[in-house]
């Protein structure tokens, strides 16, 4: 059931235009993660601030699948990558803090 969900969740953002070319879906974050969270579990995880002002967020479930996504500041998210076998690497953990 959750490779329909996702494959379902996916064919709804990426939608090819051109060729080889996708054209990206962006929608208001907490409808994404909402979803996410009720059928598969995932919450935030990893977060960082590009360049240009945006989110980098992935969200991790409890049996490691994951799903990365850029949230602008008008609030859109939009994903950009999926898979499983997240696995959190012991003693490789940046504190920006330290």
């Amino acid at each position: 059931m959750r490779h329909l969900f996702a494959a379902a969740f996916w064919a709804a953002f990426f939608v090819p235009a051109s060729g080889q070319a996708i054209t990206l879906h962006c929608i208001p974050r907490d409808a994404v993660f909402d979803r996410l969270k009720r059928h598969d579990g995932q919450v935030p995880a990893q977060v960082g601030v590009t360049a240009t002002g945006a989110l980098f967020e992935v969200l991790v479930s409890p049996d490691g699948t994951w799903t990365a996504f850029f949230t602008f500041p008008d609030g859109l998210t939009c994903p950009v990558a999926t898979g499983e076998g997240w696995r959190h690497v012991p003693g490789t953990s940046v504190d920006p803090a330290a």
